[in-house]
């Protein structure tokens, strides 16, 4: 008799495998049951039904099973990494970590519970212990592609860039088709160079990379729309557009790949677009993953808040769900206000929405973006300079613009019509200077301090010799940056200045202050602290440099011919003050030289600033050009 029960339930428990292993996830739950009703001390049945009802969202559930099938078997391994897989997906990251552990103890070689002890690691920000599980884990199984690509992940934290590649490029060498880790590895550049000849590399790679991806989906059209998505949600080309070149051609292909992906995925949603739109009662969304304290929110919060609601519906879509204040003044001045990370959700919630102007403050910021701004959504859909570079989409009609930030023939830079509306573009509001904290560092009397504020991989190595040059002109100066948000993209700007000093029989450091990271407040301080900004070339600051001159800073800055790289010549030009705009990188060395040495100069330049600083900020000129250009049906 005994001998039927134990056939039985493990008649049932391979019942159970089976259609588990084939997504039966009903039929497998009820086998697995009727195995643990027979004998409640089946131990790996507990821990087999515990991994389908994680897969089914029942955690806690799922978190008994595993319980239960380590208290039959203490020295259950895989139910000890099962059980951390639930407290790491809970965000409880020390259990998880104590879990694998375990695990880990009971079988030195359990390369699962490795590799999700990696992961945890990188989660709890502990990135060199991250590469240890990984290196582990890759020891016990050598073809683990997955350890690889989570390898490559963390190298990109840690910025070591070509280990990143050379991680993902291992994970497609053992798996070819695998459209992420293809993906993955595209998407991944220098945070910052080390010489043009890198720019050069990783400009040609990322364009075979386009045509590799091409060629994988003609030849293997069988990826599921699961595969396909992970891939695209899984990074951008954000780091491309930071190496001072004409990004359009790249970025259309680019875009056309998402398009050719997303047509596969999303059919449904390809709207057709109409022309007409009604004359009240505009239905209009924003688009964002920044509708929290951000630069991005700084520059457009207004264009949500202030446009007229006698006029327009307006919709807002948060691709986050971490709210603060600005969060909150959104959400007062909308008639619609929706949040999620899904991006099947969001699709949908704005499909339903039936707009008729949808704008994306960010494209090419997050992944997430990508993927709605290849579609039609809405029957016009808009770009902005929330990041300052051209969609490439087909499905992007407008790009939102300045008239003061774009050359004459500037719509050749862009896929989408280019508009320009008045001034900045933008309604500012006036920083807030209240709680102005200085920082703590020694200065030599009588030195000049020139402060970049610039994030450091917006400075490309063709530039490094400025500061050099001023130096020869004016030696009773210094340089002041922030440091990087990595510390080896700090390092690589070290080393690349210190090489250019050491030739001309100087020493970097005489010069060179690296502040660390720090709050809005300090960095407010930073600039008070300093006396004169430079603004970095290709990329111009935007929302720092009116943060600058909310504080009297003279800017000087040396326009380039894309958008990017002119935001301080607008501010400049509506302030009234091109005696510091600069014609070439000779004559910006002389603007600064003459305003660090001649004090009556640059006090003629702060007294301008103070006395036409306020054009700058709460200018409603383009708001109201915004709506005009809506409703006189101008698009």
């Amino acid at each position: 008799m005994n001998k039927k029960i134990d056939l039985n339930t493990e008649e049932n428990f391979a019942l159970a495998v089976q259609n588990h292993k084939n997504n039966n996830l009903k039929l497998a739950e009820k086998f697995y049951n009727e195995t643990l009703k027979a004998n409640p001390n089946h131990a790996d049945a507990q821990n087999n039904l515990g991994i389908l009802l994680n897969q089914l969202g029942q955690y806690q559930k799922a978190v008994n099973c595993y319980e239960k099938a380590i208290q039959v078997n203490p020295g259950h391994a895989d139910a000890h990494s099962n059980l951390g897989n639930i407290f790491k997906g809970l965000g409880e990251l020390k259990k998880a970590v104590s879990c694998y552990e375990k695990a880990i103890q009971i079988n030195p070689g359990h390369a699962n519970a490795y590799n999700n002890l990696g992961n945890t690691f990188n989660q709890l920000g502990e990135h060199q212990k991250a590469v240890s599980c990984y290196e582990k884990t890759i020891q016990i199984n050598p073809n683990y592609a997955g350890t690889y690509s989570n390898l490559g992940d963390t190298f990109k934290e840690l910025g070591e860039h070509q280990k990143a590649v050379n991680s993902y490029e291992k994970a497609i060498q053992i798996e070819p088709d695998h459209l992420t880790y293809n993906w993955l590895s595209m998407n991944t550049f220098p945070v910052i160079y080390k010489d043009l000849k890198q720019i050069d590399h990783y400009r040609k790679r990322f364009e075979n990379s386009i045509k590799k991806i091409n060629q994988l989906l003609d030849t293997k059209p069988q990826y599921t729309k699961k595969q396909l998505i992970d891939a695209i949600s899984s990074s951008t080309n954000f780091y491309l557009h930071y190496q001072g070149r004409d990004d359009l051609e790249l970025q259309k292909g680019y875009a056309n790949l998402i398009e050719r992906i997303i047509q596969k995925t999303y059919q449904e949603f390809h709207k057709v677009r109409k022309e007409n739109i009604p004359l009240q009662n505009i239905k209009i969304g924003f688009v964002s993953s920044f509708m929290r304290k951000h630069t991005v929110s700084k520059l457009f919060k207004n264009w949500i808040v202030k446009l007229n609601k006698e006029y327009f519906k307006k919709y807002a879509y948060y691709i986050d769900d971490k709210f603060d204040h600005i969060t909150d003044e959104i959400k007062k001045n909308v008639d619609y206000f929706y949040y999620s990370r899904n991006v099947d959700k969001l699709i949908k919630k704005i499909s339903q929405d039936n707009l008729d102007i949808l704008f994306y403050l960010d494209i090419g910021m997050k992944p997430k973006i990508q993927i709605l701004s290849s579609l039609r959504l809405a029957s016009i859909q808009c770009n902005t300079w929330g990041h300052p570079v051209t969609s490439g989409f087909k499905n992007i009609d407008y790009y939102f613009s300045s008239e003061l930030m774009e050359i004459n023939n500037s719509k050749k830079n862009y896929s989408e019509k280019l508009i320009k509306l008045p001034n900045l573009g933008i309604d500012y509001d006036f920083p807030d200077l209240s709680n102005i904290k200085r920082p703590n560092i020694s200065r030599k009397s009588n030195t000049t301090i020139f402060l970049n504020l610039q994030s450091l991989f917006k400075l490309l190595p063709q530039d490094d010799h400025i500061y050099l040059d001023i130096i020869k002109k004016n030696s009773n100066c210094c340089f002041w940056f922030l440091q990087g948000v990595k510390s080896s993209v700090t390092s690589i700007f070290k080393e690349r200045i210190s090489k250019l000093f050491q030739k001309e029989g100087y020493t970097f450091e005489n010069y060179f202050y690296f502040h660390p990271r720090c709050s809005q407040d300090e960095f407010l301080g930073l600039i008070e602290e300093s006396d004169i900004i430079l603004d970095s070339f290709n990329w111009s600051g935007g929302n720092t440099s009116l943060e600058a001159i909310s504080l009297n800073k003279p800017i000087v800055t040396c326009p380039s011919n894309l958008m990017r790289g002119r935001h301080t010549y607008g501010i400049l030009k509506l302030l009234n003050v091109e005696e510091i705009i600069a014609n070439s990188k000779n004559e910006y060395i002389e603007i600064s030289v003459k305003l660090a040495t001649d004090i009556t100069f640059r006090n003629s330049i702060v007294s301008k600033i103070k006395k036409n600083k306020n054009i700058l900020y709460n200018d409603d000129k383009p708001i109201k050009f915004l709506e005009d250009v809506i409703q006189k049906k101008l698009l």
